[in-house]
């Protein structure tokens, strides 16, 4: 039947093939079966095999009568059969017809593309539903990307415009060797910018990828806590006094390089957009060891609070952050079967991380 194009079609003509070699096999088989009957009857009635003779032409007679009405009866079968294949066959591939339609649609621009569920509770609903999810989650993933990218390159081309503008003013004239270093310096300070942006987005990229393959293996979280700070207070200044530690043991089951670096862009967050006092909280439960990064200050507004950890989400923020920090916390703590939410219960900001317990 592969010069049959049509799937409709080959399913009828399979129908009618079945019900035409069902009538053929049923028709032989009760022709054989009658008969053999009739013989057994004519051969224990006459008490020998050579007096029945007479009768077989009359089992033959009979035979080829079931057969001729077999035969007649043979083609109103297969059309009927035919008829109904084609009806069940149309009934059952309507969907499919209405999902290529939609996605002829979607092809011309005309919508997104979403496979037709009719309530059935069917294989074909089963699978419309999951291939309607996973076409949603296709399209979040590619508005995420499109929104990353053109982010991504307005923030590149930021620092790469203040490098290039201060290079050009500079090469106009003949300057003083203390001018060529101011502008070196403005220079070296965009490109270190620049040179964290890319890494940043280096490490979200790997993120999205699943390329980060964090260690597991067990660690001390409260000993991760107190190098944070330690890296907090040689990197802000002051630090040191505006950070105060409240820690208990706990073990945690992850990478102890990764969760260093939530917590620094944990505590980072904290000083640069929080109060005056930051406290590191780190406690243990059964299953779970969880470290919170608490400040004093107005809290996350509401308004982006659904947002804060999106990428680029800069709102109130100051402009000096490219708004990746907290995106890139996040997954770092899912790369090692954690967990990191906002606290909205709290009056100032506070950030939770949860991670599985090494015991």
């Amino acid at each position: 039947m592969i010069w049959i194009r049509s799937l409709r079609a080959r399913l009828a003509v399979a129908f009618a093939a079945a019900v035409f070699t069902t009538v053929l096999v049923f028709g032989t088989a009760t022709a054989m079966a009658i008969y053999v009957h009739d013989r057994e009857e004519i051969r224990s009635a006459n008490d020998g095999p050579g007096s029945s003779s007479p009768w077989v032409g009359d089992d033959l007679h009979d035979a080829k009568k079931l057969g001729v009405a077999m035969l007649l009866m043979s083609p109103f079968a297969v059309a009927g059969a035919a008829l109904l294949g084609l009806l069940l066959a149309g009934r059952a591939l309507t969907p499919i017809h209405e999902a290529a339609e939609r996605a002829r649609k979607a092809l011309r621009g005309e919508g997104a593309l979403e496979m037709p569920v009719r309530g059935t509770g069917d294989e074909w609903d089963e699978l419309a539903g999951v291939t309607n999810d996973l076409l949603r989650a296709q399209a979040l993933s590619v508005e995420r990307i499109r929104a990353f990218s053109a982010n991504a390159a307005h923030e590149l081309r930021t620092p790469l415009a203040a490098m290039l503008g201060e290079v050009q003013v500079t090469l106009r004239r003949e300057r003083s060797p203390e001018a060529y270093q101011a502008a070196l310096r403005v220079v070296e300070v965009e490109a270190t910018r620049l040179g964290r942006l890319v890494e940043m987005l280096l490490a979200l990229a790997r993120a999205d990828a699943g390329m980060l393959n964090p260690d597991s293996i067990q660690f001390d979280l409260e000993r991760a806590a107190r190098l944070a700070r330690e890296r907090a207070a040689a990197a802000h200044a002051g630090a040191d006094r505006r950070i105060t530690l409240r820690l208990a043991p706990a073990t945690a089951l992850g990478d102890p390089l990764l969760t260093g670096r939530v917590l620094d862009n944990l505590i980072d967050n904290a000083l640069r957009h929080g109060g005056e006092h930051v406290a590191i909280l780190v406690e243990a439960e059964a299953e779970v060891v969880r470290v919170s990064v608490t400040d004093d200050g107005s809290g996350v507004p509401k308004g982006i609070r659904s947002r804060v950890f999106e990428r680029f989400t800069r709102e109130g923020a100051q402009a000096s952050g490219f708004g990746l920090g907290l995106a890139i916390a996040r997954g770092l703590a899912e790369a090692q079967r954690g967990r990191l939410w906002l606290d909205e219960s709290s009056a100032g900001g506070r950030f939770v991380l949860e991670l599985p317990s090494g015991l």
